[in-house]
């Protein structure tokens, strides 16, 4: 059997990081899935990555409790760089998929970040793709996003038929 892969947005990492968030234990145990079972694949692409480090080190997103640079970039290394993440880039195809899809759905102004990220989503060929932020990616072709306890009964659902 091949590992089920998750695609996780930004803020879905960012609420694994803050306990004091109401979405922290759905995020938290999706992560500990992918640090815990051999069959679950986590999969961010490069952009996350640097978008996590911006908000964890940002006292008003943090509620007053950012993280130096230096624990930023360790929780980073520790957690997503060390094997159990599949980091997807930007190549000349996404790009151009990132274009076309901003044309097609007349994307403006920001919303080519959230373009982008479909992008790497589509490339990536995941199974699910985790996140809060449901509405920026309705009515792109090929991405079906859940947030994190849609996931989780899915994934517990799959198991239990297997």
């Amino acid at each position: 059997m091949s590992a089920r892969r998750i695609f996780f947005d930004t803020n879905v990492l960012v609420y694994v990081h803050d306990e004091t968030a109401i979405f922290h234990p759905e995020s938290a145990t999706l992560l500990n899935l992918v640090l815990e079972v051999n069959n679950i694949q986590g999969v961010i692409g490069e952009q996350n990555l640097v978008e996590l480090y911006r908000i964890i080190t940002n006292k008003s997103a943090m509620t007053g409790k950012p993280l130096s640079p230096n624990d930023a970039k360790n929780l980073i290394k520790q957690t997503y760089l060390s094997g159990y993440f599949e980091i997807v880039y930007p190549t000349i195809n996404s790009i151009n998929e990132t274009l076309d899809l901003a044309v097609k759905i007349n994307a403006v102004s920001a919303r080519i970040f959230d373009v982008r990220l479909a992008s790497l989503v589509l490339s990536a060929r995941v199974d699910y793709f985790a996140t809060y932020n449901i509405k920026d990616f309705q009515g792109i072709n090929g991405i079906s996003p859940l947030i994190p306890r849609e996931i989780l009964v899915a994934v517990n659902d799959s198991s239990q038929t297997l």
